[in-house]
């Protein structure tokens, strides 16, 4: 059965000090229920340099200083603190912290806990692959100054991502820090943790696994989790929804953090943010499932409808180097790697027209537009499993960026690539994916 809204069914996408409205959730017969709210941009300011310094490499980095950049939320969402947002390829490190707490920062100068001069590392970048390939081979030093990748594995194969992957999956339920805007349309007062859903057999597999970072739409949870986010279509209620696409990206290989939170677009930081965060630093604890078994240099993002907002705001972070939208976004201040946006042909929430014009605006960086034609709102999570155009898609998109899986490029690249000829939908590249 399909469902045509994700947790709202009028929805106004305004770019800068404008409204978001979020109103029920409705089936594919339209009829509207639940109650949503307002998502309203905040008044936190709008600096984008500070004290850090604008330089790209040495010690300072790339800064955004104490005023932050505002979006959402109450009092604005700023994405560093006082001690700015340093990145760079040198000395600097990352500081992506609460507003004056300095933040986590991984540089070579760095020692101590986060938030009061951070996680230590070797700074840099290293261990990215590029889109055309290449081996992977992990590496002590971090990227884009975030934390240092400790993981050494083999080199992906290529796989289909039209199908399951060969990992078995494990899902760790209700971990990590609480984090999340509140009220919370489904959990109200309380705030949640996150799921994380990854192969089975991290500590033998061989591979470094790369993080994918989920933001769900208005509402929705990665999968159900009762008493208070379940499914139920007589009831109209539609909470826990993607399970076909989580299960499809951990079934090959990714590690995907998701918050359980259901207003994904608020907070400061966002709560999609606050996971990787944690799974970071879960990657270098040695009591944790997750040490050193994790590829720290390859990192993406992904959401539906209010969790594309999310993912085009989390995009800022250069720690995020790809990144995948369905249905949903929002102002893009700055993106590190390339980026898939995907709107449904019948969607009713979300223009198509809204998600061609972000896409429009990403001149610097490899960008691809996709309709799904046959596709409402929530209707692209029921068409055929792995084989639904936004699903495989997606799968083939973190592959090749993430996983250097040249072979999967056909989908995206090239005078006849797949997805180009697939009647199911219309595709638009930008000029640094046809050069």
């Amino acid at each position: 059965m399909m469902h045509s809204l994700r947790g709202y069914s009028q929805g106004t996408i305004a770019i800068g000090c404008a409204l978001l409205f979020l109103v029920g959730c409705s089936s594919d017969g339209g009829k509207t229920g639940g109650q949503g709210g307002a998502v309203v941009t905040g008044s936190g300011g709008s600096g984008t340099t500070g004290s850090g310094g604008s330089g790209m490499t040495g010690s300072g980095g790339s800064s955004a200083g104490s005023g932050g950049v505002a979006a959402t939320g109450v009092g604005g969402q700023v994405a560093a603190g006082s001690g700015g947002q340093a990145g760079g390829k040198a000395t600097g490190g990352q500081v992506a912290g609460a507003p004056g707490s300095g933040g986590q920062v991984s540089g070579t100068g760095g020692s101590g806990a986060a938030g009061g001069g951070g996680k230590s590392g070797s700074g840099g970048e290293a261990g990215r692959t590029s889109v055309d390939g290449g081996t992977r081979t992990g590496g002590s030093s971090g990227a884009d100054g975030g934390v240092a990748n400790n993981c050494v594995g083999k080199a992906w194969p290529t796989a289909d991502p039209t199908v399951a992957g060969p990992f078995a999956i494990a899902t760790d339920k209700n971990v990590g820090p609480l984090a999340g805007y509140t009220p919370d349309p489904i959990y109200g007062d309380t705030q949640q943790q996150f799921n994380v859903y990854r192969p089975k057999d991290l500590a033998t597999s061989g591979y470094c696994h790369p993080i994918l970072v989920w933001a769900n739409g208005h509402g929705d949870n990665p999968e159900q989790n009762p008493p208070l986010c379940v499914v139920d279509s007589a009831a109209n209620k539609w909470c826990g929804t993607y399970p076909v696409l989580i299960n499809q990206l951990a079934s090959h290989g990714f590690v995907v953090v998701a918050s359980l939170s259901t207003t994904t677009s608020r907070g400061d930081p966002l709560p999609t943010i606050v996971g990787l965060n944690w799974l970071l630093e879960q990657s270098e604890d040695p009591a944790s499932t997750y040490y050193h078994h994790l590829d720290t240099s390859h990192i993406g993002a992904l959401g539906h409808s209010e969790g594309g907002m999310s993912t085009c705001k989390a995009a800022a972070d250069p720690r995020i180097i790809a990144i995948g939208t369905v249905s949903g976004t929002s102002a893009i201040t700055s993106l590190h790697g390339p980026a898939l946006f995907i709107c449904g042909g019948k969607d009713t929430v979300v223009s198509c027209d809204s998600v061609q014009t972000a896409y429009a605006g990403v001149k610097d960086q490899q960008a691809m537009f996709m309709d799904n034609l046959a596709a409402d709102h929530g209707g692209w999570e029921y068409q055929n499993g792995a084989k639904g155009p936004d699903i495989f898609a997606l799968t083939a998109w973190f592959r090749v960026h993430l996983m250097a899986d040249t072979a999967n490029r056909k989908y995206f690249y090239g005078t006849s690539c797949t997805l180009c000829s697939d009647t199911r939908v219309t595709v638009t590249r930008n000029s640094l994916m046809t050069q």
